[in-house]
């Protein structure tokens, strides 16, 4: 210590000294340690280790795969989950568990909260123990038991306040009252309830129509603990025989050919963003080798510039191992106040993240700079100092003293490591050019998207869940009559200009049948078809035009009549060159739905409307029909509704409406289409655009700086050369053309390479692209134009002040 205390202050001074280079090569290791970290973090505790869970590892989702077609059923009758948990040799024990939105009675209201029902096993099946109270027993389960409610930790902290005497309290669910036992940690977020229930394992299985005219969950998910050392294939396989014995209870939830499949859960739950993650570390990755061979171009920069006093040095006998070690504990200074500063960036960017919606991780995720994390920011600041530190000192001390030692100018610096700096330099190009090119395929598909033409008018539409209680409204008169006050109600509100009733909300789906009767129309395949049930001023307030035919009455719609009007792919997939009004269809789904809905029903085509994207904007329109929402008492609808004014100045109108009819309606997530289509489609483009883009500017923010380090060194070392050059006629602009021609050369260069790179990744982002080839020429020509436009602004000022070189100072530089 002796020895190396006096070396830690000389590499203070010199690193003081050098302020500037210090601060920017800080800034270029800060950005890509802090960068990487915050990727990592996401990574870590939101993919790889997202659970705080008994065996989060091990758990696993039990689903059955349509051998046809990439079609899975994920839910179960509870009966086939005990099935699976009594009979199976391959796991520790299996849960169920399934939700509903429940009607929390509270001040003489109803409020929406999510429910999840599960089974008894629960608690000691995740292993997580309560932050207060208890959790369900077996006991608690059992018919004629006293009902309980267990809280979630986000649910308790915002309705009740955090208050801890909130045990034993009597909440009214379902218009049942429940006894509060117990509050969850906050991690624990299974499936994003705020209350659990328990249910019994043994709960005699319900029919279909009893299931619709009560709030319970019918289905369930069902997740396991696989045994150590037990394969998902041989999982999947001891489940097939249960499987075969359920298919014989419940044939119509099974398709023809169909076999069991296990997955872990987080790669269940993150699937869909886990490839975006990978492609923002491969982002990173390349950030942070632009970054770190920046720091080498400067740290080499600074050590030529040092050589003669390098040389001096070893004169008096110093050995290469003590210089070397020397410029070491530099860059290590370096590394460490860059690890400090990217921890600290980190921190930041992981606030920002876990405030993005458009981070689809599990709840449960505890996003944070935790020791995984840190472990990881100063793994990666040494070995980015061992490699691009270490390696500028091993240059410099290399080359022969007496080039040093027997002038006293510094042009003979100027050809030590230009090579490896200039090959630095086009390599951060080259690596820029590569995100550039990233980051325009993601905003040309994100441009592409928003470019679709939705087919209806989205702006101040707004729509609303209604869960009707179903014992109070078990006929289509109770439910309409219901309907009529309501949208009567929103029809007098100043800034409402139209309201309606659907089945389903607007660009995002609706319910469909797999096949459909026409009369006279024989098919050998299924002609699968979309439908709405409506409310007749269902398509002013989309505004959908009338193409042919006629819009239903009133009095139709009040009986339910079997009218029903199509849309133009209807018509044109269904009657190619034939007049589709007076046909009629008969939707073969209604066949097997339970008593209340219609069977072997024909409807009556009226009308053809004008198309709008029925399944996401990202799909072609599909055929649809629209059918009177009073065709069928049903339980669930959505309201719509068309402002002249911000729809959010209207809610608490329309909640008083609904409340003044029926406290006991729920009425949950209120949201305008454009919101709702913003979360479903433009989200998680966005976010790529936003993260691939940061990464892309700052990648060429750096490779600018070490090409204008590069230039402007080069300019300084060559200064008495220039004046010669000056001195012997060269005019102002062939100097300038000549260190233009050198910084453009390294730039197209790296372009040229970057272009190549670029054409061998970009197939892999085809998945993450909608609406646009991965060889978009656009995206392409663009990245490489702004690489050399901003290529060009970071060599004209080294150029320019090459020009303002005085040919008498520069004689006299010697």
């Amino acid at each position: 210590m002796q020895l190396l205390m006096p070396e830690i202050r000389y590499a203070l001074r010199q690193l003081r000294k050098n302020a500037g280079v210090t601060a920017t090569a800080i800034v270029a290791l800060a950005l890509g340690i802090g960068l990487s970290a915050t990727i990592f973090s996401v990574f870590y505790n939101g993919v790889v280790n997202p659970f705080p869970y008994r065996d989060a590892r091990r758990l696993t989702v039990i689903s059955v795969q349509d051998e046809k077609d990439t079609r899975n059923r994920s839910m179960f009758h509870l009966d086939e989950v005990a099935a699976f948990r009594r009979d199976n040799h391959t796991f520790d024990d299996i849960v169920a568990y399934g939700s509903w939105e429940v009607a929390y009675r509270r001040d003489s209201i109803s409020i929406p909260v999510h429910g999840c029902a599960m089974t008894p096993n629960a608690m000691d099946f995740w292993g997580v123990p309560p932050l207060l109270g208890r959790g369900p027993t077996y006991a608690d389960a059992k018919p004629g038991a006293s009902l309980v409610v267990l809280l979630n930790y986000a649910f308790w902290k915002s309705t009740f306040h955090g208050d801890r005497n909130v045990l034993g309290a009597t909440m009214l669910l379902d218009r049942q009252p429940r006894t509060v036992i117990g509050v969850m940690p906050p991690r624990f977020a299974m499936y994003g309830a705020d209350v659990y229930i328990p249910i019994d394992w043994n709960r005699p299985e319900p029919s279909f129509a009893q299931a619709m005219d009560s709030s319970d969950p019918f289905f369930f998910f069902a997740t396991g603990i696989i045994k150590k050392g037990i394969t998902l294939q041989t999982a999947a396989a001891d489940l097939q025989a249960t499987a075969q014995h359920n298919y014989q209870l419940h044939r119509e939830d099974y398709p023809e050919h169909f076999r069991m499949n296990t997955r872990p859960m987080n790669d269940v739950i993150v699937a869909d963003f886990k490839k975006t993650l990978f492609y923002l570390i491969a982002a990173v990755v390349l950030l942070l080798l632009i970054s770190s061979s920046n720091v080498a171009s400067l740290l080499l920069t600074q050590h030529t510039a040092r050589s003669r006093d390098t040389a001096l040095r070893t004169a008096l006998g110093a050995s290469r191992a003590r210089l070397v070690r020397q410029f070491f504990l530099e860059s290590l200074l370096l590394g460490l106040a860059g690890c400090v500063a990217g921890c600290l960036l980190a921190f930041l960017g992981l606030r920002f993240v876990t405030l993005t919606p458009a981070m689809s991780l599990p709840g449960e995720a505890d996003i944070s700079l935790n020791l995984p994390a840190l472990l990881f920011a100063v793994g990666l600041a040494f070995l980015t100092t061992l490699l691009f530190g270490l390696f500028p000192a091993l240059i410099v001390t290399r080359n022969a003293l007496w080039k040093h030692l027997q002038t006293t100018g510094v042009n003979v610096a100027a050809g030590s490591g230009s090579g490896i700096r200039a090959g630095l330099v086009v390599f951060q190009v080259a690596l820029s050019m590569l995100l550039l090119v990233f980051a325009g395929l993601m905003m040309r598909s994100f441009l592409a998207i928003t470019q679709v033409n939705a087919g209806i008018r989205t702006e101040n539409l707004w729509t609303a869940e209604v869960d009707l209680p179903p014992h109070q409204y078990p006929s289509i008169a109770s439910q309409r009559q219901f309907f009529d006050r309501t949208l009567a109600g929103i029809s007098h509100l100043p800034g409402a200009t139209h309201a309606a009733v659907s089945l389903g909300i607007p660009l995002l789906g609706a319910a469909g049948s797999e096949d459909i009767t026409i009369p006279g129309k024989p098919h050998d395949k299924h002609w699968s078809t979309s439908f709405d049930a409506v409310s007749e001023d269902y398509f002013h307030t989309l505004g959908l035009p009338l193409l042919h035919g006629r819009w239903m009455t009133s009095a139709e719609f009040a009986s339910g009549a079997r009218f029903a009007l199509v849309n133009r792919a209807f018509a044109k997939s269904y009657f190619p060159g034939d007049d589709p009004i007076g046909r009629q269809i008969k939707f073969n789904a209604f066949d097997n739905a339970p008593p209340a809905i219609p069977h072997n029903a024909f409807f009556q085509i009226v009308g053809v409307v004008e198309d709008f994207k029925n399944g996401g904007l990202q799909r072609e329109t599909s055929p649809e029909a629209f059918i009177p929402y009073t065709f069928a008492p049903l339980n669930f609808h959505v309201l719509l509704m068309r402002t002249s004014v911000n729809p959010a100045l209207l809610v608490n109108n329309v909640r008083e409406i609904v409340n003044s009819i029926d406290s006991n309606v729920l009425l949950s997530h209120t949201e305008t289409v454009d919101d709702l289509v913003d979360k479903d489609t433009y989200m998680k483009p966005r976010y790529r655009v936003i993260s691939f883009g940061i990464c892309a500017a700052i990648g060429l923010g750096l490779s600018l700086i070490g090409l204008f380090g590069l230039l402007a060194y080069t300019v300084a070392l060559q200064t008495h050369d220039l004046g010669v050059r000056i001195a012997l006629g060269a005019s102002l602009g062939n100097i300038l053309a000549l260190v233009l021609r050198k910084g453009m050369l390294l730039v197209c260069i790296g372009i040229v390479i970057g272009l190549i790179a670029s054409t061998a990744c970009v197939r892999l982002l085809q998945s993450q692209l909608e609406g646009i080839s991965a060889f978009d020429f656009l995206a392409f020509s663009t990245a490489a134009i702004s690489l050399l436009a901003t290529g060009f602004i970071a060599c004209i000022v080294p150029a320019r002040r090459a020009t303002k070189v005085n040919p008498l100072e520069a004689l006299r530089y010697e």
